[in-house]
This record gives structure tokens, C-alpha cells and sequence, in this order.
């Protein structure tokens, strides 16, 4: 069995929607769902944003099922300036080669190499200072983790993000922060409101990053469904 491994329910929402014969259930605090996805049936797991609920959540995942692969996929930001909103980029140094050649007849993405961050990259200086010191196009805050625990299983393993924020955004940090519960997995739309009213200048910038979240889910989940029916029956 195939899993599709999300850190946000939100990134895992449309996919999901696409499923059939779905059954939800929670394990040590992982949220799953076993579903048909075309004609394979899957795992989608929300395994929690950051390192930390990352790796406990893959190693719950291990401990429960038997998977013969893993597709880590989600939001992430760009760290240099071609890359927008909305494109879809697949990791080229934590993916398998297992994955990488099913990939060759699909389109609408690119290759690009990822760093994981345990922080939200606010502004271009930032972004600049990590993709000078990585090399690396890229970040997100789980794909290193999961392709350390994936590796140890020996099974494929590919790592996809579609770009959330652009290298020249200034993102609401203390926004994002106030509207998200990241170690309950939850949004706080309360406390969201609360911080804004007494921040106004981020809700133009709050704006601009949520309006571009729909434009990314899609594009995501339009290359997960191609990349369903093309990768090998038997995962």
C-alpha cells in the first residue's frame, strides 16, 4: 500500500475529496484515512508540520502498516526567484531513484533540491541567506526527516511540494504564527482575528498569502492524481 503522507489537512483536503470508500480513524494521535484513489487503494496521513511531529508520526506509520512507498507532498517556499506560486516541484536529492523514473511522461512540474528549516522564511534576505548556504531551491520543514525514516524501510520514496510563498514575498510571520496551532495541527481563526486587530499592517500581506493557497492545492493535487496512475501497481 501507497501513502500519502501530508503535513497540513489543509494540503491533504482536495485530495482526499477525490477519494472514495473512505474510513477515517486516528492512531496515537496520527489522523489517517484509507481510501481507493483512481483504482489504488491508499493511506493519507496528516503527519503534523516540523521535525518533531514528523518523525513521530513515520514511525507510528511503520510500526502500523505495511507500505511499500511513501509520497511526501505539502506547501513549501521558494527560495530563489523564478519559482511562483502554484508550480510544482520535485525534490531531486531526497527522492529515490525508484520514483524518479516513473516520472519522465509526466508534466507540470519541475525538479529543484530541497533544505529543511525549522522556521517560516519571512523575507527575501532570509531566503537568499539559505539558498546561499544549502544550494538548495526549496524549503520546507519535513522532507529530510521523512526521507531519513523512509530510507531505513528501503522503500521509494518521493518528495513533491507546490510553491506556497515566492522568493520576493514578505510573509505575515506573526499571522501565520497566531492562526496556527502547530503542535495541536489545528487552526486558532480567534486568536488570528485577536493578532490582527492589534497588527493591522500584516492583513494585506495575510491576504496575499492565503489567496494564492487555492491556485498551490490544485496544482498539487492534479500531479498527485497523474502520479497515482502512473506508478507501479503493486506499491
Amino acid at each position: 500500500m501507497m501513502c500519502y503522507a501530508f503535513p497540513l489537512a489543509h494540503e491533504a483536503e482536495l485530495l482526499l475529496s477525490h477519494c472514495t470508500e473512505k474510513e477515517s480513524f486516528t492512531i496515537d494521535g496520527l489522523r489517517c484515512t484509507l481510501g481507493n484513489l483512481g483504482r489504488r487503494h491508499v493511506l493519507v496521513a496528516r503527519i503534523g508540520m516540523g521535525e518533531s511531529a514528523a518523525a513521530d508520526s513515520m514511525g507510528t506509520l511503520f510500526e502500523h502498516f505495511r507500505l511499500r512507498a511513501v509520497v511526501l507532498a505539502g506547501y513549501g517556499g521558494a527560495l530563489v526567484a523564478p519559482l511562483k506560486v502554484g508550480q510544482v516541484v520535485v525534490s531531486s536529492n531526497y527522492s529515490s531513484e525508484a520514483v524518479l523514473g516513473f516520472l519522465r511522461m509526466l508534466s507540470g512540474f519541475d525538479f529543484a533540491s530541497f533544505c529543511m528549516v525549522d522556521e517560516v522564511i519571512g523575507t527575501p534576505e532570509g531566503r537568499h541567506g539559505y539558498a546561499q548556504q544549502t544550494g538548495a531551491q526549496v524549503a520546507d520543514m519535513e522532507s529530510e526527516i521523512v526521507a531519513n525514516a523512509v530510507s531505513q524501510q528501503q522503500i521509494p520514496f518521493l518528495a513533491v511540494r507546490v510553491i506556497s510563498d515566492e522568493y520576493e514575498q514578505v510573509l505575515p510571520t506573526g499571522a501565520l504564527a497566531a492562526g496556527f496551532d502547530a503542535k495541536h495541527a489545528r487552526a486558532t481563526p480567534m486568536r488570528l482575528l485577536s493578532y490582527l486587530a492589534t497588527h493591522p499592517h500584516e492583513i494585506g500581506s495575510f491576504k496575499k498569502f492565503v489567496s494564492g493557497l487555492g491556485l498551490a492545492r490544485k496544482n498539487l493535487t492534479r500531479f498527485l492524481e497523474a502520479l497515482n496512475n502512473d506508478l507501479p501497481a503493486s506499491w
